[in-house]
């Protein structure tokens, strides 16, 4: 089949003459990048590198997870410490709904408004700000990196073999390995055509979801004999304290994907993992049914995300964000499902 393209064709021919017109070009995600946001920096330095001969400096506030180190390319990606705006020409910002969610260099960008890089904003989340000068959002796409798939194509650019495995791996990851709601025929033949150009597909696959560390799996037990449920069932938490996270040596990316295990228990339609941090509470929501979108909880806490997957910030204690947490989702339940 072939696939149909959403990009406007205004946002191509923009993007074009930008970046044949910058020299000294960035590309970067948001902190604490997951496999769409690595996927999708690697990818978008192939499609610069290819099409337009331009070398991008590719940054992120957070170093590359040890989980997801061994996709190519993301070796050239460079901490964003000691960065500043002003080295650049064009910032292209992915998978990212919002700029402070950038690190200090996105805080830098909105106190320098005037003079500052050319933005390319090019993401999925339906909670968005629409912070560059060039925007493409997209939230019915099931990835950023199948945004980029879409570029490469109507640009009639080659896919190079760390491009291919990059974008395979931000597609499969953020649709749960081809599993959730917008996984669509064209996102499967997305798939099927990268496995045609060469992606090695038992080995990405064993090294995205069937390589656990030990910490990891002291954690999930942790996870398992601590998860509470209440509503009736309807909704699964799990506080994850610092005493607790110390007491395993557990890294932040250690917690990824657990709330998985919240979200995959029998009756449950919302999810929270809180975990506790030296100066906040980092809290990640899933929902299994449409009818709630976590995205609007979200936002109501300074949040964002996807109707299915949102995180949010917290300045209080632990105790207080599982409280008023609780309370959102509870509420939530009713307005939305009040005969369940």
């Amino acid at each position: 089949m072939s696939i149909s393209s959403p990009l406007p064709g205004s946002f191509l021919a923009r993007f074009q003459e930008i970046i044949q017109q910058s020299q000294r070009i960035a590309v970067i995600a948001h902190f604490r990048p997951d496999g769409d946001a690595l996927g999708s920096i690697v990818a978008m330095g192939e499609l610069l590198r290819t099409r337009f001969q331009r070398e991008a400096v590719l940054l992120n506030r957070d170093a590359v997870p040890a989980n997801l180190a061994f996709i190519p390319g993301v070796d050239r990606i460079k901490l964003t410490e000691g960065v500043s705006v002003d080295q650049f020409d064009t910032i292209v910002i992915l998978d990212c709904g919002d700029l402070k969610r950038l690190g200090p260099l996105g805080f830098e960008f909105i106190q320098a408004r005037e003079q500052r890089p050319l933005l390319v904003n090019i993401d999925h989340h339906e909670t968005n700000t629409i912070h560059g000068d060039l925007n493409c959002v997209l939230p019915e796409e099931c990835s950023t990196s199948a945004i980029l798939y879409y570029m490469f194509h109507d640009l009639g650019v080659t896919i190079s073999p760390s491009a291919r495995d990059a974008l395979y791996i931000g597609i499969s990851t953020d649709t749960g390995s081809f599993q959730y709601e917008r996984t669509t025929p064209e996102v499967m033949e997305m798939g099927a055509e990268l496995l045609r150009l060469g992606v090695h597909v038992q080995d990405v696959n064993r090294k995205l979801y069937q390589e656990v560390s030990k910490k990891k799996l002291l954690l999930t037990r942790e996870v398992l004999n601590g998860m509470q449920f209440s509503a009736h069932g309807q909704i699964a938490s799990f506080l994850l304290r610092q005493a607790v996270k110390e007491r395993l040596g557990v890294t932040e990316e250690d917690t990824d994907g657990l709330i998985d295990i919240l979200r995959s228990a029998e009756g449950v339609v919302l999810a929270a993992f809180l975990e506790e941090i030296t100066d906040r509470i980092r809290v990640s929501l899933r929902s299994k049914n449409p009818a709630i979108s976590v995205s609007k909880i979200a936002e109501s806490f300074g949040g964002g995300g996807h109707a299915m997957a949102a995180g949010i910030q917290m300045k209080c204690t632990a105790d207080e964000a599982l409280s008023q947490i609780h309370h959102a989702l509870e509420q939530a339940l009713a307005v939305n499902l009040p005969s369940a």
